[in-house]
C-alpha cells in the first residue's frame, strides 16, 4: 500500500511538473489537410505577469507527405491598447538530409504524422497586463498548401531568468 502511494505521488508531481510552465496552448484544424492563406487562424490569451519572460512556441502537425523541409509563416501579435506587429517566420519542419524534425504521433490518412514545436520567441516579456492575440498565415507558393493537419501556440514560462 505504502508503494502505490509513493508511486502515485511521484506521478502525479511528473506530471505537474511537465505542465507547470504551460501558460497557454491551443491548436487550430486545417480544414481537409489543405491549409489556404485565407484561413488565418487566431489564438487569444490573457497575460497577467509582465515581470517574468515567456517563450511562445508554433506548433505545426504535417503528413510526411509535406513538400518542404519548412514552412514560412506570417506572425501577427496584437497586445492591449491595439498595438500589433507582424513577423515572418521560417519554421524548419527537417534537417538538411530531410529527416524530420519533432516527434512522430501516429498515423493520418495513411502518412506518418509529426509535430513540430518552433520557438518563435525566447525570453519574451509582455509589456502590459491583458488580453493578446497571435494570428498565423501560411506564407507559402502552394495555395492551398497540402499535408497541414493543424497548427497552433503554446506559451511557457521561460527557463531564462
Amino acid at each position: 500500500m505504502k508503494t502505490r502511494v509513493v508511486a502515485l505521488f511521484g506521478l502525479s508531481a511528473l506530471l505537474a511538473g511537465c505542465t507547470g510552465n504551460v501558460v497557454f496552448q491551443e491548436d487550430a484544424s486545417i480544414p481537409d489537410g489543405r491549409w489556404a492563406s485565407a484561413f488565418r487562424p487566431e489564438f487569444a490569451f490573457e497575460i497577467t505577469d509582465t515581470v517574468n519572460k515567456h517563450d511562445v512556441f508554433i506548433d505545426v502537425r504535417h503528413t510526411g507527405d509535406y513538400a518542404y523541409s519548412d514552412l514560412y509563416l506570417f506572425v501577427d501579435l496584437s497586445g492591449p491598447g491595439g498595438r500589433t506587429m507582424r513577423d515572418t517566420v521560417e519554421c524548419i519542419l527537417a534537417d538538411p538530409t530531410g529527416r524530420w524534425l519533432g516527434k512522430g504521433t501516429g498515423f493520418v490518412f495513411a502518412s506518418r504524422t509529426r509535430h513540430a514545436k518552433v520557438l518563435y520567441r525566447m525570453g519574451n516579456r509582455f509589456p502590459a497586463i491583458g488580453r493578446y492575440t497571435i494570428r498565423l498565415e501560411q506564407a507559402m507558393r502552394d495555395d492551398p498548401l497540402p499535408a497541414v493537419i493543424d497548427v497552433g501556440v503554446s506559451i511557457e514560462r521561460s527557463r531564462i531568468r
